[in-house]
Protein backbone atom coordinates (compact mmCIF):
# COMPACT_ATOMS: atom_id res chain seq x y z
CA UNK A 1 0.00 0.00 0.00
CA UNK A 2 1.16 3.47 -1.21
CA UNK A 3 2.82 5.64 2.13
CA UNK A 4 1.62 9.52 2.25
CA UNK A 5 4.64 11.39 4.18
CA UNK A 6 5.45 14.65 5.52
CA UNK A 7 7.92 16.90 3.75
CA UNK A 8 10.22 18.65 6.90
CA UNK A 9 11.23 21.75 4.65
CA UNK A 10 7.56 23.21 4.97
CA UNK A 11 7.76 22.98 8.83
CA UNK A 12 11.37 24.81 8.39
CA UNK A 13 10.62 27.32 11.01
CA UNK A 14 10.65 24.27 13.71
CA UNK A 15 14.01 22.32 14.73
CA UNK A 16 13.88 18.79 13.09
CA UNK A 17 12.63 17.27 16.23
CA UNK A 18 9.73 19.73 16.55
CA UNK A 19 9.08 19.21 12.61
CA UNK A 20 9.50 14.90 12.84
CA UNK A 21 6.46 14.93 16.25
CA UNK A 22 4.49 17.61 14.09
CA UNK A 23 4.29 15.58 10.81
CA UNK A 24 3.37 12.51 13.40
CA UNK A 25 0.95 14.41 14.86
CA UNK A 26 -0.98 15.41 11.04
CA UNK A 27 -1.66 12.02 10.35
CA UNK A 28 1.39 11.28 7.98
CA UNK A 29 2.63 7.80 7.74
CA UNK A 30 6.36 8.26 6.96
CA UNK A 31 8.81 11.14 6.52
CA UNK A 32 10.97 13.00 3.69
CA UNK A 33 13.82 14.82 6.00
CA UNK A 34 15.13 17.66 3.80
CA UNK A 35 18.38 18.41 4.43
CA UNK A 36 17.45 22.34 3.42
CA UNK A 37 16.00 22.50 6.98
CA UNK A 38 18.53 25.23 8.89
CA UNK A 39 19.29 22.53 11.88
CA UNK A 40 20.19 20.23 9.11
CA UNK A 41 22.18 22.48 6.83
CA UNK A 42 25.42 20.93 5.71
CA UNK A 43 27.84 22.78 7.48
CA UNK A 44 25.40 21.77 11.13
CA UNK A 45 24.81 18.11 9.80
CA UNK A 46 26.82 15.42 11.46
CA UNK A 47 26.76 11.86 12.10
CA UNK A 48 25.56 12.24 15.89
CA UNK A 49 22.81 14.46 14.54
CA UNK A 50 22.03 12.39 11.73
CA UNK A 51 21.70 9.32 14.43
CA UNK A 52 19.74 11.33 16.68
CA UNK A 53 17.14 12.32 13.92
CA UNK A 54 16.63 8.39 12.86
CA UNK A 55 16.00 8.08 16.60
CA UNK A 56 12.73 10.61 16.73
CA UNK A 57 11.80 8.47 13.79
CA UNK A 58 12.02 5.18 14.92
CA UNK A 59 9.97 6.35 18.06
CA UNK A 60 7.66 8.26 16.48
CA UNK A 61 6.92 4.95 14.05
CA UNK A 62 7.11 6.78 10.56
CA UNK A 63 7.82 4.78 8.14
CA UNK A 64 9.30 4.92 5.56
CA UNK A 65 11.78 7.71 5.90
CA UNK A 66 14.01 9.20 3.10
CA UNK A 67 16.55 12.44 2.93
CA UNK A 68 16.32 14.93 0.39
CA UNK A 69 18.95 17.80 -0.92
CA UNK A 70 17.48 19.63 -3.64
CA UNK A 71 20.99 21.48 -5.27
CA UNK A 72 22.39 22.33 -8.14
CA UNK A 73 25.32 19.25 -7.68
CA UNK A 74 25.77 19.96 -11.62
CA UNK A 75 27.35 23.06 -12.15
CA UNK A 76 28.07 23.93 -8.40
CA UNK A 77 31.52 22.21 -6.62
CA UNK A 78 30.73 23.36 -3.18
CA UNK A 79 27.02 21.74 -3.33
CA UNK A 80 27.85 19.09 -5.28
CA UNK A 81 30.70 18.13 -2.61
CA UNK A 82 27.82 19.02 0.11
CA UNK A 83 25.22 15.97 -2.03
CA UNK A 84 28.02 13.76 -1.46
CA UNK A 85 27.96 14.16 1.62
CA UNK A 86 24.40 13.96 2.36
CA UNK A 87 24.38 10.71 0.22
CA UNK A 88 27.11 9.25 2.86
CA UNK A 89 25.17 10.36 6.07
CA UNK A 90 22.01 9.38 4.10
CA UNK A 91 22.15 5.45 5.93
CA UNK A 92 22.78 7.40 9.33
CA UNK A 93 19.32 8.63 9.20
CA UNK A 94 18.12 5.33 9.21
CA UNK A 95 17.24 5.70 5.53
CA UNK A 96 18.36 4.26 1.95
CA UNK A 97 16.74 6.42 -0.21
CA UNK A 98 18.43 10.09 -1.19
CA UNK A 99 16.05 11.79 -2.93
CA UNK A 100 17.95 14.86 -5.58
CA UNK A 101 17.12 17.49 -8.31
CA UNK A 102 19.60 18.73 -10.41
CA UNK A 103 19.02 22.20 -12.18
CA UNK A 104 17.45 24.39 -15.25
CA UNK A 105 19.33 24.81 -18.45
CA UNK A 106 22.41 27.52 -17.71
CA UNK A 107 23.20 27.77 -21.65
CA UNK A 108 22.90 26.99 -25.03
CA UNK A 109 25.32 24.60 -25.16
CA UNK A 110 22.91 21.31 -24.46
CA UNK A 111 25.28 18.92 -25.44
CA UNK A 112 28.19 19.90 -23.10
CA UNK A 113 25.59 20.40 -20.34
CA UNK A 114 23.65 17.19 -20.67
CA UNK A 115 27.58 15.68 -20.86
CA UNK A 116 28.42 17.00 -17.60
CA UNK A 117 25.66 16.78 -15.69
CA UNK A 118 25.99 12.42 -16.56
CA UNK A 119 29.59 13.10 -15.64
CA UNK A 120 28.39 14.52 -12.17
CA UNK A 121 25.53 12.24 -12.06
CA UNK A 122 28.13 9.03 -12.53
CA UNK A 123 30.05 10.25 -9.38
CA UNK A 124 27.33 10.26 -7.19
CA UNK A 125 26.09 7.34 -8.00
CA UNK A 126 29.36 5.03 -7.34
CA UNK A 127 29.11 6.69 -3.85
CA UNK A 128 25.54 5.78 -3.71
CA UNK A 129 26.79 2.17 -4.08
CA UNK A 130 29.48 2.11 -2.08
CA UNK A 131 27.27 3.61 0.72
CA UNK A 132 24.63 1.23 -0.13
CA UNK A 133 21.90 4.42 -0.92
CA UNK A 134 19.42 4.69 -3.53
CA UNK A 135 19.42 7.64 -5.44
CA UNK A 136 16.24 9.02 -6.58
CA UNK A 137 16.47 11.60 -9.29
CA UNK A 138 13.23 14.39 -9.76
CA UNK A 139 12.62 15.50 -13.12
CA UNK A 140 11.19 19.02 -12.94
CA UNK A 141 10.06 21.53 -15.91
CA UNK A 142 12.54 23.43 -17.54
CA UNK A 143 15.68 20.95 -16.24
CA UNK A 144 18.55 19.11 -17.79
CA UNK A 145 16.60 16.39 -16.78
CA UNK A 146 13.05 17.29 -17.45
CA UNK A 147 10.68 14.46 -18.77
CA UNK A 148 10.71 10.42 -18.08
CA UNK A 149 11.83 10.49 -21.53
CA UNK A 150 15.21 12.47 -20.15
CA UNK A 151 15.02 9.54 -16.99
CA UNK A 152 15.34 6.80 -19.22
CA UNK A 153 18.02 8.32 -21.53
CA UNK A 154 19.83 8.96 -17.83
CA UNK A 155 19.65 5.55 -16.74
CA UNK A 156 20.47 4.16 -20.32
CA UNK A 157 23.85 6.32 -19.92
CA UNK A 158 24.64 5.44 -16.33
CA UNK A 159 22.70 1.96 -16.11
CA UNK A 160 22.59 1.42 -11.89
CA UNK A 161 20.25 -0.05 -9.42
CA UNK A 162 21.16 2.68 -7.73
CA UNK A 163 19.87 5.57 -9.47
CA UNK A 164 16.05 5.78 -9.91
CA UNK A 165 13.48 7.88 -9.86
CA UNK A 166 11.76 10.26 -7.64
CA UNK A 167 8.69 10.97 -9.45
CA UNK A 168 6.56 13.81 -9.21
CA UNK A 169 2.89 13.37 -10.39
CA UNK A 170 2.29 16.91 -11.18
CA UNK A 171 5.77 17.28 -12.98
CA UNK A 172 4.74 14.66 -14.78
CA UNK A 173 1.39 16.00 -15.56
CA UNK A 174 3.38 19.06 -17.28
CA UNK A 175 6.26 17.18 -18.89
CA UNK A 176 5.05 14.40 -20.66
CA UNK A 177 2.68 14.00 -22.80
CA UNK A 178 0.81 10.83 -21.96
CA UNK A 179 1.45 10.99 -17.79
CA UNK A 180 0.02 8.03 -16.97
CA UNK A 181 1.48 6.10 -20.24
CA UNK A 182 5.02 7.57 -18.66
CA UNK A 183 4.52 6.27 -15.01
CA UNK A 184 3.90 2.60 -16.97
CA UNK A 185 7.21 2.89 -18.77
CA UNK A 186 8.99 3.04 -15.22
CA UNK A 187 7.66 0.10 -13.80
CA UNK A 188 10.84 -1.00 -11.40
CA UNK A 189 12.19 2.26 -11.80
CA UNK A 190 10.54 4.71 -9.12
CA UNK A 191 12.32 4.56 -5.39
CA UNK A 192 10.24 7.42 -4.30
CA UNK A 193 7.37 10.02 -5.08
CA UNK A 194 5.84 13.53 -4.78
CA UNK A 195 2.20 14.47 -4.78
CA UNK A 196 0.76 17.39 -5.15
CA UNK A 197 -2.04 18.32 -7.98
CA UNK A 198 -1.61 21.46 -10.61
CA UNK A 199 -3.38 23.32 -13.11
CA UNK A 200 -2.77 22.90 -16.64
CA UNK A 201 0.27 24.48 -18.16
CA UNK A 202 1.52 26.10 -14.89
CA UNK A 203 3.95 24.81 -12.48
CA UNK A 204 2.74 25.57 -9.09
CA UNK A 205 1.73 22.94 -6.18
CA UNK A 206 -1.88 23.01 -5.17
CA UNK A 207 -3.88 20.76 -2.69
CA UNK A 208 -4.27 17.67 -4.21
CA UNK A 209 -8.37 18.27 -3.90
CA UNK A 210 -7.97 21.21 -6.76
CA UNK A 211 -6.26 21.30 -9.69
CA UNK A 212 -7.09 19.95 -13.26
CA UNK A 213 -4.97 16.57 -12.55
CA UNK A 214 -7.65 13.36 -11.70
CA UNK A 215 -5.01 12.15 -9.18
CA UNK A 216 -6.98 8.82 -8.48
CA UNK A 217 -6.26 7.95 -12.14
CA UNK A 218 -2.71 8.96 -11.25
CA UNK A 219 -2.28 6.31 -8.50
CA UNK A 220 -4.26 3.64 -9.82
CA UNK A 221 -1.31 3.93 -12.63
CA UNK A 222 1.12 3.96 -9.59
CA UNK A 223 -0.44 0.78 -8.16
CA UNK A 224 -0.98 -0.78 -11.57
CA UNK A 225 3.22 -1.17 -11.86
CA UNK A 226 3.24 -2.63 -8.33
CA UNK A 227 4.69 0.81 -6.68
CA UNK A 228 3.32 0.63 -2.80
CA UNK A 229 6.45 2.97 -1.56
CA UNK A 230 5.80 6.81 -0.27
CA UNK A 231 4.52 9.49 -1.90
CA UNK A 232 5.11 12.97 0.41
CA UNK A 233 2.99 15.67 -0.04
CA UNK A 234 4.85 18.60 -1.77
CA UNK A 235 3.61 22.03 -0.77
CA UNK A 236 5.10 25.59 -0.46
CA UNK A 237 2.78 27.86 -0.46
CA UNK A 238 0.09 26.85 1.73
CA UNK A 239 -0.05 26.71 5.85
CA UNK A 240 1.47 23.25 6.56
CA UNK A 241 -0.10 22.32 9.17
CA UNK A 242 -3.29 23.77 8.47
CA UNK A 243 -3.84 22.02 4.84
CA UNK A 244 -2.21 18.44 5.67
CA UNK A 245 -4.73 16.79 7.67
CA UNK A 246 -7.12 17.47 4.71
CA UNK A 247 -5.33 16.20 1.96
CA UNK A 248 -4.00 13.16 3.73
CA UNK A 249 -7.42 12.30 4.10
CA UNK A 250 -8.14 12.86 0.42
CA UNK A 251 -5.29 11.41 -0.74
CA UNK A 252 -6.06 8.18 1.21
CA UNK A 253 -10.08 7.80 0.35
CA UNK A 254 -8.07 7.98 -3.32
CA UNK A 255 -5.87 5.04 -2.27
CA UNK A 256 -8.67 3.11 -0.62
CA UNK A 257 -10.51 2.93 -3.94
Amino acid sequence: MIKILGRTQPLSRCSIFEALTKIRRLGFDGVEICLENPDLAPERLSESLARQAAAAVADLELSPCSVSYHQDYIHDDRLFAETCQAIRLTPEFGAHIFVFSGSPWRSAQKPQEWARMIERTRELVRLAEQVQVVLALEFEPGFIVGSTQDLHQLFAEIPSPCLQANLDLGHVFLCDPDPLAAIASLQDKIAHGHIENMGAGVHRHLLPQEGDMDLRRYLAALTAIGYDGGLALDLYEQDYEAVAPAAIAYLKGLLAG
